[in-house]
């Protein structure tokens, strides 16, 4: 009897979640036909990618090919002792479990569910993405893709239970209302949805707080200077918050920075950097800040490899070694269709980069900002190259 049932929950598991996939798949097919931008191929492209997400989900509920993320057990187990408690968190980490909690309970307490949705936000993430770059710069799509495809980071994080696939999905709104706001005439429209995003941001990661308001200071200044007046005004109104000078100003300190980056290094000592440099001065954090950057976009190093698992995170790095030795070029070459990309981009990889003390962080860290700039692969001048073979 107790084998039936629970060969019974099991096929219940199964048949609820196979639905919960065609719907969502559905709902993509539905969203992407509304977007003009997107023909047929590359509808049929993206409903694949996300039919490969689905599948690399499953590898990762029944298989242990990829390193295990202590999140995931701590969300799950969060949001367990919030359906005990009706406990809900709505600020931090930890906003995450009453997300997974209110998607489990619309859907019977189904695992795969949280799996799928995040595979769909990502991917909703990707199209907003790939629109905010103009048509006419979208020259090398292919590159993307490619880019897109073998990105490690993404199989890792994203079809995980883990807020990865929410946070980028608002960041990239952020970043994509941020610049509708210099460039279109709806600014009312854009400022809400702007101020929405942010929120929503700051409500997941709380540490980003600081950029993302740099960033909106930022946006305003380059629409015009009342604007920034008032963004500034706005944010000395914040500096009077008991909340802010506790969370932030208190902390903004190299005694605070040296005491996190001690304490992080210590509770994981298996992939916490082998050197764990911490600036003392600002003479000290202006010299050393190039390396540390250097070491949160392309870490690991092979030398700090304890486990073969972790050759995952190794590829990953390698392959941003060749990103970046792309967009280096692509700048050099002047191919760069929007520099705000880039600001946006380094303005959250220089700050995360001071802080991050171990490889395995600073791969999912980075993640968001490098799927941000890679969008300058759009932008690859491949007609050109044709165009020199041809004339050689």
């Amino acid at each position: 009897m107790l084998i039936d049932q629970i060969n019974n929950l099991v096929l219940f598991q199964y048949t609820c979640g196979l639905i919960i996939w065609f719907f969502l798949f559905f709902l993509l097919d539905q969203y992407l036909v509304s977007v003009s931008e997107i023909d047929d191929r590359k509808k049929r492209n993206i409903l694949g990618y996300y039919t490969l997400l689905s599948i690399i989900a499953i590898i990762r509920l029944y298989t242990n090919i990829l390193p295990f993320t202590v999140d995931t057990k701590t969300y799950l187990s969060v949001a367990e002792s919030i359906s005990q408690r009706n406990e809900f968190f709505y600020f931090g980490a930890f906003l995450y479990s009453s997300f997974i909690y209110l998607i489990k309970a619309v859907t019977f307490n189904n695992h795969y569910a949280i799996l799928f949705l995040n595979n769909f936000i990502f991917i909703i993430a990707l199209v907003d993405l790939f629109n905010i770059v103009p048509n006419d710069k979208k020259k090398s799509i292919w590159l993307w893709s490619l880019f897109l495809i073998f990105y490690p980071s993404i199989y890792w994080f994203i079809p995980n239970v883990l807020r990865e696939a929410v946070f980028f999905f608002c960041i990239v709104r952020v970043l994509k209302h941020s610049l509708h706001i210099i460039n279109t005439d709806r600014f009312m429209y854009n400022l809400s949805l702007l101020i929405l995003f942010s929120i929503l941001c700051i409500a997941l990661r709380p540490q980003v707080l600081p950029m993302v308001y740099t960033w909106v200071a930022f946006i305003f200044f380059k629409r015009n200077f009342l604007s920034f007046i008032l963004i500034m005004l706005f944010g000395f109104s914040l500096l009077s918050s008991d909340f802010i000078t506790s969370e932030y100003l208190t902390k903004v300190s190299f005694e605070y920075l040296e005491a996190k980056k001690t304490e992080g290094a210590t509770n994981v000592p298996t992939i916490a950097f082998q050197e764990n440099i911490i600036p003392t001065n600002i003479s000290e954090l202006f010299m050393l800040a190039p390396f540390l950057i250097f070491r949160f976009l392309f870490a690991p190093f092979p030398w700090e490899l304890s486990n073969l698992k972790y050759l995952f995170a190794f590829l990953d790095s390698s392959l941003m070694l060749l990103l970046f030795i792309i967009l280096f070029w692509v700048i050099v070459r002047g191919y760069v269709y929007s520099w705000d990309i880039i600001i946006f981009s380094f303005l959250f990889i220089i700050v995360l980069g001071i802080f991050e003390i171990a490889f395995t962080g600073a791969v999912r860290h980075r993640m968001p900002y490098v799927l941000i700039i890679s969008t300058l692969l759009l932008n690859f001048p491949t007609a050109s190259f044709k165009k020199e073979k041809v004339i050689n």
